[in-house]
């Protein structure tokens, strides 16, 4: 994830060494590491084999015998239907959060509070997903997110034989996070003013 960030820095920002953003690099490395090396370890190797059972039977068997395999078919829509509706729910947030955390105005290093870091990191993902009056339009990171996932899991969770999964899986991770550093890693990124909403 830290190579992925430097290089939309670099090729798709057109930034010279000089102007990286070392705090959002650093963003990128937290998250690379304690969410999609860690947590999607856990997720994706324990939890799957757990849920869905089946999966290394079905892609391990030749192609011509998945296309019959009606059951093992379900199982990898039940795997690409988790990853790209329920993963969601959790994974923004998440990035939003720690974004806010490391690279807000206060950040923790500023001595912001976590409470207050979470309303302000919560209220720009939902400014940014689920506010009418974005010019982006609704659920914009989430369908930044089913353009390189949906086609990723078909190959991932259809395709790939058990032991090519996770890299396979980090190939698209490295598309997607080149995204995501693109859409929302600056901090000047396009977000919405912040709206606190109290309850």
């Amino acid at each position: 994830t830290q190579a992925a960030d430097l290089l939309t820095q670099k090729s798709l920002e057109g930034k010279s060494w000089a102007e990286i953003d070392w705090r959002r690099n650093g963003l990128f490395t937290v998250f690379g590491f304690a969410y999609q090396g860690c947590f999607q370890y856990y997720l994706y190797v324990t939890l799957f084999s757990r849920w869905f059972a089946g999966a290394a039977r079905f892609v391990n068997q030749p192609l011509s015998v998945k296309l019959t395999d009606y059951a093992g078919q379900r199982d990898v829509l039940k795997q690409i239907a988790f990853d790209v509706l329920i993963h969601p729910i959790w994974f923004f947030p998440m990035y939003y959060t720690l974004k806010e955390a490391l690279c807000g105005h206060p950040s923790l290093f500023d001595g912001e509070s976590p409470a207050a870091i979470g309303k302000v990191a919560l209220s720009k993902y939902a400014a940014n997903n689920f506010d009418t009056r974005s010019e982006d339009g609704l659920l914009t990171d989430w369908i930044a997110f089913w353009k390189i996932w949906v086609l990723g899991d078909v190959v991932v969770y259809g395709l790939c034989p058990m032991w090519a999964r996770l890299p396979a899986n980090h190939v698209f991770s490295f598309v997607y996070i080149c995204v995501l550093s693109f859409m929302r890693g600056s901090s000047a990124e396009k977000d919405l003013p912040c709206v606190i909403v109290e309850h």
